[in-house]
C-alpha cells in the first residue's frame, strides 16, 4: 500500500471511531433522566429548604405554581415541587397556574406571634430574585 492509500484509511477510520463514540454517547444519553431546565444550577428540594430554614441564603428551585395571590406592589405564588410547597414573593407579573418555574431566590422568614401563645407561627417563604425559566401552561397542554 502506498502512503496516500494508507492516509486515507486512517482517516477513514478515524472518522468512523468518531462518529461511532459520538453516536453511542447520545444513544446512553437516553437512560438519563429528561429535565426541563438543565441551567446547571443545584435545584433545592423545597421541603429541605422549609427544614434547615437557613435565612438569606440563595436558592434555586424548580417547580409548578400551584396558587396565586396578588397584593399592592408586589404579589406572591405557590410552588410546588415533588417534595412540597412554598411561598414565593415577587414584583414581577404574577405566573399563572399550572405555569413550571425555575427561579433564584432568598430564603425568607417571617415571624408571627399571636398573643396567648408560646408558639411561632411563622413561614418559610422565598424572595424572587430573579426568574429564569417560565413554561406557560397553555403551551403544555394544561
Amino acid at each position: 500500500m502506498t502512503n496516500a492509500i494508507k492516509e486515507v484509511c486512517l482517516q477513514k477510520l478515524s472518522m468512523g471511531c468518531l462518529f461511532l463514540a459520538l453516536t453511542s454517547g447520545l444513544l446512553s444519553c437516553a437512560n438519563l433522566p429528561v429535565s426541563k431546565f438543565n441551567f446547571g444550577f443545584n435545584v433545592s428540594k423545597i421541603s429541605a429548604i422549609q427544614e434547615k430554614r437557613q435565612v438569606d441564603t440563595e436558592v434555586y428551585l424548580q417547580g409548578k405554581v400551584e396558587n396565586r395571590a396578588p397584593f399592592v406592589g408586589n404579589a406572591a405564588y405557590q410552588l410546588q415541587d415533588a417534595s412540597g410547597s412554598i411561598w414565593v414573593l415577587t414584583k414581577q407579573a404574577l405566573p399563572q397556574l399550572g405555569d413550571e418555574i425555575m427561579l433564584k431566590g432568598q430564603v425568607r422568614y417571617k415571624s408571627i406571634k399571636l398573643k396567648g401563645l408560646a408558639e411561632d407561627l411563622g413561614e418559610v417563604y422565598i424572595e424572587e430574585v430573579e426568574l429564569l425559566e417560565r413554561t406557560p401552561a397553555a403551551v403544555k397542554g394544561r
